[in-house]
């Protein structure tokens, strides 16, 4: 048999581009808290531990956290059909290292990326559940320090979007104007905080923090799952590991059916998990929060942009078809205008997406991502890839896809 060669796929389209990767993840590791928080707090922060191989965080004793999805094994092999790489020392060090992590994207071809948590959660809804406040508040600016420092090391390569404490406004808004004024460019938060108690995202109460946003100019990040709480990822992970044998009614509804393998189901979630934030874009769109804060950025991560077209078409329709009755009919502007002034949306694995798709979204209005070191991440062939989906379109979208989209709102100097 005669195994023939993959043609040379031909990178020459991104000549002068800095690719801009707009969602990879940092693993947390494992001194961030005990090296870093208050003396005064020792023993009371999150801590690594590995017990039968296992490595977790714990806090207070307890379990608290995974280490996160990490596929990358020690000396750069990326592990198909796992989702936490275990022991965390099996892991490449470019998980969770700011040395490491320059080191892979130089390797392939990526400039700069924004980075979001890791084992924590993609918004501070785990934080949230941390019932003593002021350990709350420690842990949660320990974690936003860090990423300050990961930005400064990185000669802002590496862009962490810091958590916000949305459980109190004003503490909100102290935060925010305190990691702004050290540099972070945006934030990430839950696009489903009335699961936690607290009012929806259009509600008075979030002014504040929307006014920051929209003074500063800095992003708004929604990545998929952010609006998870703690006991919903629990949950969850008990209906997956025990199939619910006693077939009671689960108390949150599974992704995937009880019966498929650990692989099948993680490949099902994730497969629902990339549109779940057609909920936040369309409330977005449907609102008037972007009347009433102008500057406004929202991204919307690892969300993917094949199913967007449609999205678009809906909301037009829709809104002819159902908003008929004059109280309202109160925004200032169509839908789709405010998606295309304010919403970004962006790819990875995709071909048909970034083939068909981007002339019907905007190319001002597309950004990608390699999602390191999760798995389905873009390792090691990124830049081949980009080249081989965005070959045939024009050089000005190719250079506003891959860099310029991104260099704009999240201010990077290329």
């Amino acid at each position: 048999m005669t195994i023939t060669e993959p043609t040379p796929i031909d990178t020459s389209i991104l000549d002068g581009i800095k690719i801009i990767d707009t969602d990879s993840h940092f693993t947390e590791p494992p001194d961030l808290w005990t090296g870093r928080g208050p003396a005064s707090w020792a023993g009371r922060l999150p801590q690594q531990r590995t017990v039968d191989g296992k490595t977790h965080w714990f806090l207070d004793d307890q379990p608290w956290a995974s280490i996160g999805g990490n596929t990358l094994r020690r000396g750069g092999e990326k592990v198909l059909g796992e989702w936490v790489m275990q022991p965390f020392e099996a892991m490449d060090p470019s998980c969770w290292s700011v040395k490491e992590r320059l080191a892979l994207m130089d390797a392939i071809g990526v400039w700069a990326q924004v980075l979001y948590p890791n084992g924590i959660g993609f918004s501070s809804n785990h934080i949230f559940a941390i019932d003593d406040l002021e350990q709350r508040t420690v842990v949660l600016q320990t974690l936003n320090d860090f990423y300050v420092d990961i930005q400064n090391e990185s000669s802002d390569r590496l862009l962490p979007q810091a958590m916000i404490p949305l459980w109190d406004m004003e503490f909100t808004v102290k935060e925010m104007t305190r990691l702004v004024d050290r540099g972070i460019r945006g934030f990430t938060l839950t696009d489903r905080p009335e699961l936690l108690g607290l009012p929806e995202l259009d509600h008075s109460y979030y002014d504040p923090m929307w006014d920051i946003f929209n003074e500063t100019k800095s992003v708004v990040n929604f990545h998929i799952g952010s609006g998870n709480t703690r006991a919903e990822v629990e949950a969850r992970r008990a209906l997956q590991l025990s199939g619910n044998p006693t077939g009671e009614i689960p108390k949150v509804a599974n992704p995937s059916w009880s019966s498929f393998g650990p692989m099948r189901q993680l490949a099902v979630t994730a497969i629902q998990g990339y549109m779940s934030n057609a909920r936040i874009i369309t409330n977005l769109v449907f609102s008037d929060l972007f009347d009433r804060f102008e500057n406004l950025k929202v991204v919307s991560a690892e969300s993917g942009i094949g199913w967007i077209p449609f999205l678009l078409e809906s909301f037009e329709w829709q809104l002819d078809e159902m908003v008929v009755a004059p109280s309202e009919a109160h925004n200032k502007r169509r839908p789709r205008e405010y998606f295309d002034d304010h919403i970004f949306v962006m790819f990875w694995f995709e071909r048909h997406g970034p083939q068909h798709s981007i002339e019907a979204i905007g190319a001002g209005n597309v950004l990608v991502e390699t999602d390191i070191p999760h798995p389905t991440c873009l390792y090691p062939g990124a830049r081949e890839h980009f080249a081989d989906v965005l070959a045939g379109l024009d050089a000005h979208t190719v250079r506003r896809v891959l860099q310029d989209n991104a260099a704009e709102i999240y201010k990077l100097d290329v």
